[in-house]
């Protein structure tokens, strides 16, 4: 259903454009991770690039995920705005290597098919911090609070040779 052959669109045109709204059974996110209770809204935009093709993805959604201190459930904005390279994966025999440039870039699994849903749920679980917090200034479990470090003020400390200058300049002045 989400599912876009790619040869078959540019057949046709040289700039594929769809709106979507993915329910949560189609995103199909892990439990263990999050959970989508509304529709996540998704505008798609391909061209044909010399590597592949350029996908621009915007999304706007919420994720239900739960505080690490304080274990309240909370609403987590996923919107974004992405840009990435499509590219087929390479047929060579043995083992390909990554270059910096490749992390921006997703590779197909069928030639020339890009699944919306499942680069919306690489998004997603992208963007899902590994200790979410409700707020920064969440002090844990009432009753449990937990002490936030306050940022350490610099106090300028005297330099060990302090001393050795000041007895030169005393017994220079002499």
């Amino acid at each position: 259903m989400f599912t876009l052959d790619l040869k078959e669109i540019f057949k046709i045109s040289d700039r594929f454009k769809g709106s979507y709204t993915l329910q949560p059974k189609d995103v199909k996110l892990p439990t263990d991770i999050g959970e989508l209770k509304k529709p996540v809204k998704v505008n798609v935009e391909i061209t044909k690039d010399k590597n592949g093709y350029k996908l621009r993805l915007s999304m706007e959604g919420y994720v239900e995920l739960e505080c690490s201190r304080c274990l309240e459930v909370y609403e987590k904005d996923i919107s974004q705005e992405k840009t990435k390279l499509l590219q087929n994966i390479p047929h060579e025999e043995g083992t390909f290597h990554l270059k910096p440039k490749d992390l921006e870039v997703t590779f197909m699994e069928e030639p020339d098919k890009v699944n919306i849903a499942d680069l919306v749920r690489e998004e997603i679980i992208l963007s899902i911090p590994m200790k979410p917090l409700c707020s920064p200034q969440c002090r844990g479990i009432p009753g449990y609070a937990v002490e936030l470090e306050e940022p350490e003020k610099e106090t300028k400390k005297e330099s060990s040779f302090a001393i050795l200058k000041n007895l030169l300049t005393q017994k220079g002045g002499k």
